[in-house]
């Protein structure tokens, strides 16, 4: 009978979860409305005024986009659908974000429950988070976090073909998880599987790319390069580079920086495959010369997993959030001494 109860009550919590989490993405929704007054910017709604949104142009073809081929697809589509109109393309952009979003808070109970973590880390992290609130309905984040952590789960599982596939899903999203690549041929046991391993991450990544830069001769330049050329975004390091003539030396600073932080958790022993894994973008979003506060969205499913309550996690929501807040209370957000 208590076997029973626990069960039930196990269920209830997982149904808690899911109504929560949609309620916690209808929140993010209506808070980048662009119809409702006050409405707060996002990614999203900045795309559509663009020819290549609000005129129903392929990406990368007709238009350049800076995202990988992936992100470009989901733009695409909801402008397809959306006709070109503004409501109907921030509906349909939201149902795709809104469905990854499910996925990846199922597959992180899923991963908590095999792990005997609490599931209260779900609602802490993963649903009620301010992050969540104000980035989830953002950019393609969401979508990024759920092709890495379902990548990882079945890389656990010994199925390394489709946990590679995923990852390379995970690579036309965002590449930023290109980071972790080092982590999982270390993980894995004999060299066999760790170039069939590669084989199937790296070939639809390169396929795609290939095949568009066929198309479309500007392809590399106008989606990858364009990243090269940004200056310091939310960078602490900033103020050791406060002049915009120094820049460039801060990118090589950046690097540096980020290769030596790599490196040490490449070589460290310490934790397992989720934990390292969080190690290794969060040195990426320490270290990077541009941080944007939405890529906070693909490190609290691991928080989750990790199921530990750290009281700073909330120093850094609170600056994380007064980025957006703020950013168009400054006549240059990108200066030292800006807020927040």
């Amino acid at each position: 009978m208590d076997k029973r109860l626990v069960r039930m009550d196990e269920k209830q919590v997982k149904k808690m979860i899911i109504v929560s989490a949609t309620l916690s993405f209808t929140s993010s929704y209506l808070l980048h409305h662009p119809k409702i007054p006050g409405d707060i910017y996002s990614d999203i709604v900045s795309f559509w005024y663009r020819p290549l949104v609000n005129g129903v142009r392929i990406p990368y073809v007709q238009e350049g986009f800076e995202y990988p081929p992936l992100s470009g697809l989901i733009v695409y589509v909801s402008s397809l659908v959306g006709g070109g109109g503004l409501v109907p393309y921030y509906n349909t952009f939201s149902l795709v974000l809104f469905s990854f979003y499910m996925l990846l808070v199922l597959t992180v109970l899923k991963v908590m429950e095999e792990k005997n973590v609490p599931l209260i880390y779900a609602f802490i992290y993963l649903i009620f988070a301010p992050s969540v609130i104000y980035y989830l309905n953002y950019n393609f984040d969401v979508v990024f976090a759920a092709f890495l952590v379902l990548s990882l789960t079945f890389l656990e599982k010994g199925r390394y073909r489709l946990s590679a596939l995923l990852f390379s899903f995970a690579m036309l999203t965002k590449l930023i998880n290109v980071v972790l690549l080092p982590l999982i041929l270390i993980y894995m046991k004999d060299w066999k599987g760790r170039m069939a391993y590669l084989f199937y991450a790296l070939l639809p990544f390169a396929t795609v790319n290939a095949a568009l830069q066929v198309l479309n001769p500007s392809f590399i330049r106008e989606t990858y390069i364009y990243h090269a050329k940004w200056g310091l975004e939310n960078a602490w390091f900033v103020y050791l580079f406060p002049s915009r003539d120094s820049w460039d030396a801060a990118k090589l600073f950046s690097a540096l920086l980020m290769v030596y932080g790599l490196l040490k958790v490449y070589i460290s022993n310490s934790g397992g495959l989720y934990e390292r894994s969080f190690m290794l973008l969060s040195t990426f979003l320490l270290t990077s010369y541009v941080f944007t506060p939405q890529m906070v969205i693909f490190i609290l499913p691991f928080l989750a997993i990790a199921g530990r309550f750290q009281p700073a996690f909330y120093a850094l929501e609170a600056g994380n959030v007064g980025i957006l807040l703020t950013w168009f209370m400054e006549e240059d957000p990108l200066l030292p001494g800006s807020l927040p």
